[in-house]
């Protein structure tokens, strides 16, 4: 069986997410429109190595980029809720099983790259190289510019292999 095609989420303005499969070896189209509302987006191909690594962002190339588990919000605050529920009934056994179910998670599911920038979510590509889990200081430094009293400059070459953040 082929291994599934790597893929990204783009955001748009219609708070929807156009999904598009990326074959890493030809690179992928110039342009995407959303399905929902027709807005088109300019990819910039060309942030992958060899080996389909990930050195940039693939819809704006921007190189600063960060890691977390690919699990749905939705699903982690539904765990935690219905524990809590079921809490009183349970002799609070429940709130073990949902630490315990959310741990298993944790390590079941894959990782997904996220763009500081315009927020694309890159799914499957391979793990080298290893962009750090978010920073605050290296969002405000993107979103706020000159006035972000703490962002950090931006490092050289983006954030692939570079450090876990110091907090």
């Amino acid at each position: 069986m082929p291994k599934a095609l790597p893929w990204i989420d783009v955001p748009c303005d219609c708070d929807r997410y156009t999904p598009l499969r990326i074959d890493p070896a030809r690179g992928s189209d110039d342009t995407l429109a959303c399905r929902e509302c027709g807005e088109v987006k300019t990819l910039t191909p060309g942030k992958l190595d060899e080996a389909g690594g990930l050195w940039g962002c693939q819809v704006c190339g921007h190189p600063e980029l960060y890691t977390s588990k690919d699990m749905p919000k939705a699903l982690g605050i539904g765990i935690v809720v219905i524990a809590a529920i079921l809490a009183p009934w349970t002799n609070y056994i429940s709130l073990f099983v949902a630490a315990a179910l959310d741990f298993a998670l944790w390590y079941l599911l894959p990782e997904t790259v996220s763009c500081y920038l315009c927020e694309t979510e890159h799914r499957g590509f391979a793990s080298k190289p290893k962009h750090p889990r978010f920073d605050l200081q290296v969002s405000d430094r993107l979103k706020y510019g000159k006035k972000a009293v703490m962002g950090k400059p931006m490092r050289e070459g983006g954030t692939a292999n570079a450090p876990e953040p110091e907090h």
